[in-house]
């Protein structure tokens, strides 16, 4: 390369590596094969070439145990200098979500792995989705940390031009200080989607006579192999080899370096103090704060309030194996993927929440066998359990747990089937999404060029229609919602959801909580004075329900009252909502069953209305639960999926959310008139013969 020799600049190459937690086995299997492995095989051609390599300890436990020839080639890279492993929170958690000890916790467990496994000290650590907040640097210094990186986004904010950029800083917290080095984000575009020369020349662009520059990659190591397009990119057009070449070709003005060894060569060029944000990606899809997800997506809020609801009751327990068992199963329910939602699937993936939900209730349960050691137990409590500004109720027994939101429609919001770790309730509901803007055109078939492009610019829809799913929820959808449907109300009508033909105002309206107490069973009473309006005329109704739950049982028992308080008659249709997650909607061990009914069609995604309907049940045969409804009178049953469109790494897709049950009631009623009805939930596990 025919350029000056006196200028000069180093290069740090530092590769983030994640699986979440829950993740599916073969999603493991196939990005080792495709980003992981081949990485390392190329960089293992350049012995002269150096990295910061972090993968998270999801992914380092797997790696221990499915491909421990590949741990063992990491020890021989790292021994020899070639790679600086760096530490990180050990379940992948966003830092400034979690208490303070568990980030020290996860921090300390990381490192302790890194030493025992390859026989070094970690000094940085990866913060997951670059996520900062100032408080930060104190829980870090505090698990032994001395450094990190982050965007130069943050850097941007306080003022810092391009230039200031190729330095790191010192911050400070409490006077705990911390080194931050900037990443930079053009470097995350072109590599590796621009030809390598690209690269070099911009590098050589900000080098110096003086040398002191130096320019931070940090980014995704799925970015070299797993990302769309880019196993043909990286490896089979061989971008990464030729990258590698030119970076030893030009080793007389480029130098490639790590972290710890520029900390060591030179000192910071000053001291900095950011605000709280990450990558710009990422403050787009949160509104400009990351905790901003928990007001977007309440069903992400749930799960980071249960889990510091479990959290508070950990710490009942003394010191000992218990203790340290359901902290394992808390910790790895703070892993960060399901919490938040930008180009990859993430919250909407209902396997990886389900898996934090597993987590939590794991803890949970542990926690319990320790404070009531004996077989039959009953709690229940009020306090504002989401902190929302409103209680809920929550119950909880060694077979079920429940929660309910008297705020929200007297609805529940979750059911924990303990024996399987499991929550029945977990559901999404639909909303819209900026990228949705898009969906008619993609789905007309003006979908992305063949050019490889960063997985942020990357758009494409998956199947033909996603359009017709583009409808929103007004509630949340949760479970135990009360509907005023029209006499004659079709199934068609109600398939962009019960929303689009309601006449109450009950669902997702606050009801007044009456009875609330717990003496060898759970009985909780709601009412609210709602209106029903109807052609014009709007009639005056209270609604009243009571939920009676018998540990014994495995049970929880519903009944109504309905009362028209209007002066004229009323006829309509009353209808319960509940909204079921079984994961898989077409699989074929997860089906609906009702007694004396032929369904053309019995998956969970599956679609149909049903006259007098006295029993109905979901079984799961895979995670060996079922569920089931039992009506003391015969109903009318509508049945549907509740399917999302979201975006994820290879496009538009639809998501099955879970399976919406209707059961109605035709009320006619006089002025001044009540109907009384009832029905009961059974949750139970599945043995094998019943499988």
């Amino acid at each position: 390369m025919a350029q000056e020799q006196t200028k000069k600049i180093k290069l740090i190459l530092v590769l983030h590596n994640h699986q979440p937690e829950g993740n599916l086995p073969e999603v493991f299997a196939r990005t080792y094969l495709s980003a992981y492995e081949p990485f390392i095989s190329e960089l293992e051609r350049f012995p002269r070439l150096k990295v910061v390599q972090h993968y998270s300890g999801i992914l380092l436990r797997w790696l221990q145990a499915n491909r421990p020839e590949f741990i063992a080639r990491l020890r021989q890279l790292v021994s020899c200098g070639q790679i600086e492993m760096m530490g990180g929170a050990f379940f992948e958690p966003i830092l400034a979500m979690i208490p303070d000890a568990d980030k020290v916790g996860q921090l300390e467990k990381q490192s302790s792995f890194i030493r025992e496994n390859f026989q070094v000290t970690v000094s940085g650590a990866w913060l997951a989705e670059r996520v900062w907040e100032p408080h930060l640097a104190q829980p870090l210094a505090q698990a032994g940390i001395s450094y990190t990186v982050l965007d130069d986004a943050h850097f941007r904010n306080v003022g810092f031009s391009e230039e200031d950029t190729l330095h790191y800083y010192m911050t400070e917290e409490e006077g705990r200080p911390l080194y931050i080095f900037p990443i930079n984000e053009k470097l995350r575009y072109l590599i590796p989607f621009a030809e390598p020369k690209e690269t070099i020349d911009y590098l050589y662009s900000m080098a110096t006579a003086e040398g002191e520059r130096v320019v931070v990659l940090a980014d995704d190591g799925e970015k070299f192999g797993s990302w769309p397009g880019t196993a043909e990119l990286v490896y089979d057009g061989q971008w990464l080899r030729r990258f590698f070449t030119m970076l030893e070709e030009n080793s007389h003005w480029l130098s490639v370096t790590t972290c710890a060894e520029f900390l060591k060569e030179r000192p910071p060029a000053g001291q900095v103090y950011l605000p709280a944000g990450s990558y710009r990606e990422m403050m787009e899809w949160s509104g400009g704060f990351w905790r901003n997800f928990f007001i977007r997506y309440p069903e992400s809020n749930q799960i980071h309030k249960r889990m510091l609801y479990v959290r508070e009751k950990l710490e009942l327990l003394p010191a000992g194996p218990q203790k340290e068992e359901a902290r394992e199963y808390l910790w790895a329910s703070q892993c960060n993927c399901a919490y938040w939602h930008g180009v990859f699937g993430g919250l909407y993936l209902n396997f990886l929440r389900s898996a934090l939900y597993s987590r939590i209730i794991a803890a949970e349960v542990v926690i319990d066998r320790f404070l009531h050691p004996q077989q039959s137990w009953l709690e229940l409590e009020k306090r504002d359990f989401n902190y929302d500004g409103a209680e809920e109720v929550l119950v909880s027994s060694p077979e079920l747990g429940f929660i309910l939101s008297p705020a929200q429609g007297g609805s529940l919001l979750e059911l924990d089937f303990k024996p399987r770790h499991f929550n029945l309730f977990d559901v999404l509901s639909r909303r819209r999404e900026a990228y949705h803007c898009n969906i008619f055109e993609l789905a007309a078939g003006q979908c992305a060029s063949a050019e490889i492009k960063t997985i942020h610019q990357i758009t494409r829809v998956k199947e033909a229609g996603l359009e017709q799913l583009l409808v929103y929820d007004n509630y949340r959808r949760a479970s135990l919602i009360d509907h005023f449907f029209p006499v004659g109300v079709t199934l068609e009508e109600l398939q962009s959801g019960p929303g689009a033909v309601e006449l109450g105002d009950f669902a997702g309206s606050p009801y007044l909580l009456q009875t609330c107490e717990a003496n060898g069973a759970a009985r909780i009473s709601l009412g609210r004075d709602g209106l029903v309006g109807i052609g014009g005329q709007v009639w005056p109704v209270r609604v009243e329900k009571k939920l009676t739950y018998l540990p014994q049982s495995g049970e929880i028992r519903f009944d109504y009252r309905l009362l028209n308080s209007g002066e004229s008659r009323l006829m309509v249709m009353f209808a319960v909502e509940f909204n079921i997650n079984f994961l898989a909607g077409q699989a074929a061990d997860r089906y609906y069953a009702v007694p004396g009914a032929e369904l053309t069609e019995s998956n969970l995604s599956s679609r149909g209305e049903l006259q007098q309907v006295e029993q109905i049940g979901l079984v799961d045969e895979w995670l060996g639960i079922s569920t089931q409804f039992n009506f003391t009178q015969p109903v009318t049953l509508w049945r549907m999926p509740l399917e999302t469109v979201s975006q994820s790494e290879d496009g538009m897709e639809r998501v099955y959310q879970g399976s919406t049950l209707l059961p109605a009631w035709r009320l006619d009623l006089q002025p001044g008139e009540a109907s009384s009805l009832s029905f009961v939930q059974q949750v139970s596990a599945l043995g094998k013969e019943e499988c």
